[in-house]
């Protein structure tokens, strides 16, 4: 038998739309992409503006960041 033991390696969750939807209307907020990926953060957007809610993203000029606005 092998005593030796294994760390078992956390994992964080984010919750994407309750970040999202902290964001105070009218302001902009940059994330990191290695925080939240590009794609959640966009899929997320899509499905809250399907909402009545209003987002905006953008990575122009920006390096493994994206810029999310909240208009609504």
């Amino acid at each position: 038998m092998n005593t030796q033991t294994k760390k078992a390696t956390l994992k964080k969750t984010v919750d994407v739309r309750a970040t999202l939807l902290a964001i105070s209307l009218g302001s902009s907020v940059i994330i990191k992409t290695r925080d939240i990926s590009a794609n959640r953060i966009r899929a997320a957007v899509s499905r809250l503006n399907n909402e009545a809610y209003l987002f905006e993203t953008s990575e122009k000029g920006l390096v493994d960041e994206v810029k999310v606005t909240r208009l609504k």
